[in-house]
């Protein structure tokens, strides 16, 4: 019984330093003095400690092995000689078989089962229990797991494998969400309602976030075409109408129509405190701020950073000196991470206007992942950063107004061209089969 229960806690201890996660193990050190040190070293060791687990269950299993036959046939001479059984290849092979049937039984239930399951359910409490002996015998076992780890390493060399991974312990993004609506589920099902689960809304955030992280600025951007500018060669009572119609706090300042000069930013505080002191803002040049251009594969999140550290909320996607083909503000960032963000004056100007039949409404400008938000589906853009430049690479081609472009979970509509761009689109979800205009 003695080595199947260091069997046992071998098995205990691997799989509860497995099941442990590392911010526990942080609290654990903290909470439990010399204990909690020493499962924090172990831990961040652990493929090394993992090893010592191995070690120490092939040595039980052997044992096992070894002593189980022959303690079983002396348990069981008694009562040979009781029923008069003096063979002894007959008394080998029934010894045998009660061997191997009983310490198999001993081995898997008490072994490996009991414990691997008290240690998933008690991970805490069995590896702080564990750390301590399993240390001690780690160093005592040392040379025979460096050598038995040099050895696995040169045969992982040989089979043209990376032997330097590491502890690979991260999950993808598409991991982690279903990961959360699995918790969610099961959480709903626990107390047979959402409540205390995450409610639509933080789940939709948290999805969001995780999808922000590998967006980048091309993902995002908002067309040139539709920035909202302020022109150098107009008069003041043209560009202060255009700040009436759309009332934004900044404006890039173009120096024409052409669009391919950019002055400055201009800040709507600025204009407002020089009129206070008496300016006439005939020439806006002398109000602008610096612009600052950012390159397309940018991290949405590195340029979100520079926002938050002070940089102006207007970014325009390009080469400095050269016409840029899109922007980007705050407020694009914060509605790819909670949703799309409304004011007191923009209060149902959404990138999508979903009709009766379902189907939805839109420019094609938007961006991908806006679509994606809308369906609630991923959608394999390709290289494609809008829609309607989704719909020319699928034709290969410009489409034609009418024209019908099938994709794997919706098909769209080309409702309005200007020149070569796609104005308007209309998407019809697979559920949704009927043109119906």
């Amino acid at each position: 019984m003695f080595l199947v229960a260091l069997n046992g806690f071998f098995v205990a201890a691997e799989f509860g330093l497995v099941k442990l996660r590392q911010t526990r193990v942080q609290s654990l050190a903290t909470r439990h003095g010399m204990r909690g040190r020493l499962l924090a070293k172990v831990h961040g060791q652990l493929d090394a400690y993992l090893s010592a687990c191995q070690l120490g269950i092939t040595l039980a299993s052997l044992g096992l092995g070894w002593i189980g036959e022959p303690a079983f046939a002396q348990l069981l001479m008694p009562l040979f000689s009781l029923i008069g059984v003096e063979s002894e290849k007959l008394i080998h092979g029934i010894s045998l078989f009660f061997a191997f049937s009983c310490i198999s039984f001993l081995h898997i239930v008490v072994g490996e089962l009991a414990p691997k399951s008290l240690a998933i359910r008690e991970a805490e409490k069995i590896s702080l229990w564990a750390a301590t002996p399993l240390y001690g015998f780690y160093w005592a076992m040392y040379p025979a797991i460096w050598l038995l780890n040099t050895s696995a390493n040169a045969v992982l060399k040989a089979a043209g494998l990376d032997t330097d991974h590491g502890h690979d312990s991260h999950y993808s993004t598409e991991e982690l969400k279903l990961i959360l609506r699995g918790r969610r589920a099961n959480v709903a099902s626990e107390i047979g309602s959402s409540t205390g689960a995450y409610s639509q809304d933080e789940w939709n955030t948290i999805a969001h976030s995780l999808d922000f992280s590998r967006m980048t600025v091309s993902d995002l951007m908002r067309p040139s075409h539709e920035m909202v500018c302020l022109r150098r060669d107009l008069p003041l009572r043209d560009n202060m109408q255009v700040v009436a119609r759309h009332r934004f706090s900044r404006y890039p300042l173009f120096e024409d129509a052409s669009g391919e000069r950019v002055a400055g930013m201009i800040h709507l505080k600025d204009l407002l405190l020089a009129r206070q002191a008496g300016s006439t803002l005939e020439d806006l040049s002398r109000y602008v701020r610096p612009v600052q251009y950012v390159k397309p594969d940018m991290p949405a999140l590195e340029l979100f950073r520079r926002f938050r550290k002070g940089a102006p909320h207007f970014a325009l996607v390009g080469h400095k000196n050269e016409k840029p083909i899109g922007f980007l503000t705050l407020d694009n960032l914060l509605g790819a991470l909670v949703g799309q963000i409304h004011d007191e004056f923009r209060q149902g100007d959404a990138d999508w206007t979903r009709m009766d039949d379902g189907t939805l409404m839109g420019k094609g400008s938007l961006p991908v992942v806006s679509l994606e938000r809308a369906l609630g589906i991923d959608i394999d853009e390709g290289k494609a950063e809008s829609v309607g430049g989704l719909v020319i690479q699928a034709l290969n081609d410009l489409p034609g107004e009418g024209q019908r472009v099938e994709f794997e979970d919706f098909d769209v509509v080309v409702k309005k061209m200007k020149g070569p761009r796609i104005v308007l689109v209309r998407v019809y979800p697979k559920v949704f089969d009927d043109e119906g205009g």
